[in-house]
């Protein structure tokens, strides 16, 4: 939502609400036969993205900055896909497919790993820290963007028409 208000036309709901879907698509390989972070978490899906919404909102005013926005939004979980801790291998985020099948890892490991293994102890305790840090780390950013939006006089109520 806070790529949609940074980089997307003013007002309304639906441009920062199709930004946050794009930017969870890329975990759409859960649900097909790929590999978690392959070819979805790819600077390529995003330009696919990128195109797509380009066709789709082919007769929108600002129709440029509207796929740009979605774009981006989809490239911003592969940057933070890379920047968490990965406990499953491979480790990393195919970044440059179909360039490479080269998995790239940041090591910063800024988010701490999702654990998606229920049974064992501690699964809900390592999930909400792992949940806390990253609402610590990204909701002063999107609320920084906001408040820049409404400032300029163009948030999130004030063009709702023009959508």
């Amino acid at each position: 939502m806070a790529v949609a208000y940074a980089v997307g036309r003013p007002g309304g709901w639906r441009l920062p609400a199709v930004c946050a879907i794009a930017a969870a698509l890329p975990d759409i390989d859960f649900m097909l036969p790929l590999p978690h972070r392959g070819p979805t978490h790819s600077l390529a899906a995003s330009v696919i993205v990128f195109v797509a919404t380009l066709a789709v909102v082919a007769a929108e005013k600002g129709r440029a900055r509207i796929a740009a926005a979605v774009g981006l939004a989809v490239l911003s979980h592969v940057l933070l896909d890379w920047l968490g801790q990965d406990s499953s291998a491979p480790r990393g985020v195919m970044a440059l497919w179909p360039l490479t099948s080269a998995y790239y890892v940041s090591d910063l490991n800024v988010f701490n790993a999702v654990d998606r293994r229920y049974w064992l102890p501690g699964f809900w305790r390592r999930n909400t820290i792992a949940l806390a840090r990253e609402i610590l780390i990204l909701m002063p950013i999107a609320l920084v963007v906001l408040w820049r939006r409404i400032r300029r006089g163009s948030g999130i109520e004030s063009g709702a028409e023009q959508q």
